[in-house]
């Protein structure tokens, strides 16, 4: 039986909490993380973009000196999954664009 939704477009991510070290199930960089074991609101940023599995930088909040480095590692399967959605977006984005210009010139 599953807990929650499926992730459809993101893997799950577990990592250790900065203050406890209680596991989190989560992506770091989610809007309001709460640890279940000690009850710390948590806060990720991104520290790491340009290389192959971003990082993150996740602390409590209240207390900047708690603080731990979340590496999120992709596999292929979603690297592929990135790649087709970038190249049907940009598509939908250019058949978009090019609808606007000859409603505009039609008008």
């Amino acid at each position: 039986e599953e807990a929650g939704p499926p992730h459809r477009y993101t893997a799950p991510v577990s990592f250790p909490c900065p203050g406890c070290g209680a596991p989190i199930d989560g992506r770091p960089d989610r809007f309001l993380l709460r640890c279940a074991g000690c009850g710390a609101r948590l806060s990720g940023r991104s520290i790491e973009t340009d290389g192959s599995n971003p990082a993150f930088d996740v602390r409590v909040v209240g207390n900047p000196d708690l603080h731990r480095r979340v590496d999120v590692v992709w596999d292929d399967v979603e690297r592929s999954r990135l790649s087709t959605w970038l190249v049907v977006a940009s598509f939908v984005t250019l058949a978009l664009v090019i609808v606007l210009f000859v409603l505009a010139r039609a008008l």
